[in-house]
């Protein structure tokens, strides 16, 4: 099974291709600044989250992802581009990573980031803040409120 059957999900569109990675690179050059590429990133091997800055690591990462909102998520396995550059887009934000899958979680412009990882309540899942995070989570909020208004 692929990560994203594990997480049971069914409510997600699937973007590939170049525009996947445009998505992957730009996550990478935020939260991951030292590396350029996904290249030697290996499934079971390396992980791109352990070389990642992370305010929030553990239960007070778990807090503040719950604590975040967005109209979309995005869904990017840690190993992106290993053996397929597909990355899932859905409205509802995941939630468990009961099979300790490796991916991230992020909205669209990227204020946040969550790490699950296969060693979380060891070491993860981390959380980690867009150096404008404040500038953007308002937009996330002003989306939401305005999307809230239709419903």
């Amino acid at each position: 099974m692929s990560y994203i059957e594990n997480l049971n999900r069914d409510d997600f569109r699937v973007v590939s291709g170049e525009d996947a990675i445009k998505i992957a690179h730009q996550w990478l050059s935020v939260f991951c600044p030292k590396r350029t590429s996904f290249k030697g990133i290996y499934r079971f091997k390396t992980y791109v989250w352990d070389e990642m800055t992370c305010e929030f690591q553990k239960d007070a990462a778990l807090i503040e992802y719950e604590n975040q909102i967005s109209h979309e998520y995005v869904i990017m396995e840690d190993c992106f581009g290993h053996d397929r550059s597909e990355i899932y887009i859905t409205n509802k934000k995941p939630t468990g990573n009961s099979y300790l899958e490796d991916f991230h979680v992020f909205p669209k412009n990227m204020a946040w980031s969550m790490s699950f990882t296969h060693e979380d309540s060891w070491i993860g899942p981390l959380f980690s803040k867009h150096p404008f995070y404040e500038k953007l989570n308002a937009k996330n909020v002003k989306a939401m409120r305005a999307v809230s208004q239709f419903k």
